[in-house]
């Protein structure tokens, strides 16, 4: 039995890689803590899954001040890493796994290092380019140069590292950060909660289309809305819900309100836990993935298009360079990032051939032939055992010149 301790800025019951990882350990008999946000101020520590949660209460800050940012996540840091030594003195961890955002987390875990465990570093996100993307900055702006720098320390410190996709781990490549460093692994839906379902009967004649995840600029949400105005006009009784918070809620409710969509467009304003998620999203005609096309997204195979297709729903998907990779013509009905006439063209589409739909849907799912949870979750058991397994080594010393 392998004793897991992990530490995450993020809210445990809405992280699917993050559950998924942890489950899957604690289903094959291992010891899993994980260090998270709390989802309510008055919420006390609990388990889930078989989990242990040490939650911790911060508000979660979603706007545009890098500042607050630094902020919470320093916070977050501080107690995160007062956790992860305390519970390692206690249960003594074969492995410390880290998941990004942001990469410097991973230091919470000096310690426990010190002491014997091993540290993994799963990286989400590419931080520097996500910043680019979310200030507005140029890949040559300092502060970008130092978010590679801290994401070229924070993999060196780990024993080892995890990129979730091939052209994912390009990219870090491409920051410096080597190779053999990284196994992958992909955002596989686990099939117990992502799998095909049949239909219930809809309620009424409207065509759903379905979102869910971070609602921000660079998700493209406003060109979905924008499309779903123009198909509106050409087939008549059309619902949208979107599910999620984000810095971009404001501007997407501003919108809805101009073009008239209330009714139309629904935004709950909340983010869903994974368990109440699917019974609103399962009946949808359509998923949508709207996503813009800039120097971060253009690196993204969405969790929420993956769990789409494993879950049948036929989907309208901005074409990317990272989607390109793993999808083609006969999978996704695609269009060109940005463009709302283009995306309401194949959602009209997709209205008029349900054929179509099932085809898109059927085709999809042949992703999950070479890309299965099954094959992911076996390469994270060997990846953890062979850390368990391997005896402890003197850290190498690190190169910390900022100079590129």
């Amino acid at each position: 039995m392998a004793r897991v301790c992990m530490v995450a800025l993020t809210r445990y019951e809405t992280d699917a890689r993050v559950r998924r990882e942890a489950e899957a350990l604690v289903e094959r008999g291992d010891h899993v803590d994980v260090i998270c946000l709390r989802t309510s101020a008055n919420r006390p520590l609990r388990s889930l899954g078989g989990v242990r949660l040490h939650e911790v209460w911060i508000p979660r800050y979603r706007g545009t001040s890098t500042l607050t940012y630094m902020a919470q996540y320093t916070v977050f840091f501080a107690l995160a890493a007062i956790g992860v030594t305390w519970l390692h003195l206690r249960h003594h961890y074969d492995v410390v796994q880290v998941h990004t955002m942001p990469d410097f987390i991973v230091f919470t875990a000096t310690l426990a290092k010190l002491l014997g465990a091993k540290v993994v570093l799963d990286v989400h996100d590419l931080v520097p380019e996500l910043y680019e993307s979310k200030f507005g900055l140029s890949e040559t702006d300092r502060a970008i140069r130092l978010l590679m720098w801290i994401e070229r320390r924070s993999v060196a410190f780990a024993n080892r590292a995890i990129a979730v996709h091939e052209p994912h781990l390009d990219a870090l490549v491409g920051h410096g950060n080597p190779r053999e460093k990284f196994d992958v692994l992909l955002n596989a839906p686990d099939p117990n909660l992502f799998s095909p379902r049949a239909r219930r009967p809809p309620a009424n004649a409207s065509f759903r289309l379905v979102y869910h995840g971070t609602i921000a600029p660079r998700h493209g949400l406003e060109t979905a809305v924008r499309a779903v105005a123009r198909v509106r006009e050409r087939i008549g009784p059309i619902e949208f819900l979107v599910l999620g918070v984000g810095d971009g809620l404001p501007g997407l409710e501003r919108l809805v309100r101009e073009l008239d969509l209330g009714g139309t467009v629904i935004v709950p304003k909340t983010v869903v836990p994974l368990d109440s998620l699917l019974p609103l999203i399962a009946d949808a005609d359509v998923g949508v993935v709207p996503i813009l096309d800039d120097g971060f997204t253009k690196y993204m195979l969405p969790v929420k298009l993956l769990e789409y297709v494993a879950l049948g729903i036929p989907v309208v998907c901005s074409e990317t360079e990272t989607i390109r990779a793993y999808f083609d013509d006969r999978m996704l009905a695609f269009f060109t990032p940005g463009d709302d006439e283009a995306m309401a063209e194949r959602l009209v589409e997709l209205h008029r051939d349900a054929g179509l739909r099932d085809e898109l849907a059927l085709r999809a799912s042949a992703f999950f032939e070479i890309h299965s949870w099954e094959v992911q979750k076996r390469r994270y058991y060997e990846l953890i055992d062979r850390l368990a397994a391997a005896p402890a080594v003197r850290s190498e010393p690190q190169d910390w010149s900022i100079v590129e």
